[in-house]
């Protein structure tokens, strides 16, 4: 499909999901940038519902995809969790806007996401958990809630995504606020985010 002029419309959707979320995107709008009329979509998507469910999947499954074999590749609950972590921020560093989406989605309590879409998003969660219970057969975990940890890594990553400008604003208004480093680009962040959730989950904290 890479390549095609179906793949190039879910590009571009995507691009007005993430800026506007689905109320405010166009399929019109989405048309026009693709260089297509508007019945062309329709050749390949119903509706624009149908247009926003590919977007999503297209990435959710490539997300969950990617975290599945980073995690399969590493040895060990600690490893598989660090694993998890730096895969799904790799993953919101190459799709920038899915970041967005996500954060749309998030705020409207999931109002668009079809069942198809959380299946594919519950597959992630799932990993988590699966990871949190080989640790606590390990001895290494401390029994958590996953849905708690799960909350910890991508909002804490969607955030980071999506509140650059925000960030800098705020942080210039703060008395005392002086960062030890420069603002950490997502891949740094998640190896940040790693060591501080495997700590916070760890048996034995130290």
């Amino acid at each position: 499909m890479k390549g095609s002029k179906k793949e190039k419309i879910l590009r571009v959707a995507a691009q007005h999901f993430s800026q506007k979320g689905f109320e405010g995107a166009s399929l019109e709008e989405i048309a026009t940038e693709v260089g297509v009329t508007k019945p062309a979509i329709y050749y390949h998507f119903r509706d624009k519902a149908a247009l926003y469910e590919a977007v999503l999947l297209f990435r959710l499954e490539k997300l969950a995809e990617s975290v599945k074999e980073a995690v399969a590749a590493s040895e060990g609950a600690e490893a598989k969790l660090r694993a998890y972590i730096e895969a799904f921020g790799a993953f919101l560093q190459e799709h920038r806007c899915f970041a967005a989406i996500l954060a749309h989605e998030f705020a409207d309590d999931g109002k668009q996401m079809s069942d198809r879409a959380a299946k594919v998003l519950s597959e992630s969660l799932g990993t988590v958990t699966a990871i949190l219970n080989e640790g606590i057969e390990e001895g290494v975990f401390a029994m958590e809630n996953p849905m708690v940890v799960q909350m910890m890594i991508v909002s804490t990553l969607i955030m980071h995504q999506t509140t650059r400008t925000i960030r800098a604003r705020v942080a210039r208004n703060v008395r005392g606020f002086h960062p030890v480093s420069p603002d950490p680009s997502l891949p740094d962040l998640a190896r940040i985010l790693a060591n501080k959730v495997i700590k916070s989950v760890k048996k034995d904290k130290e």
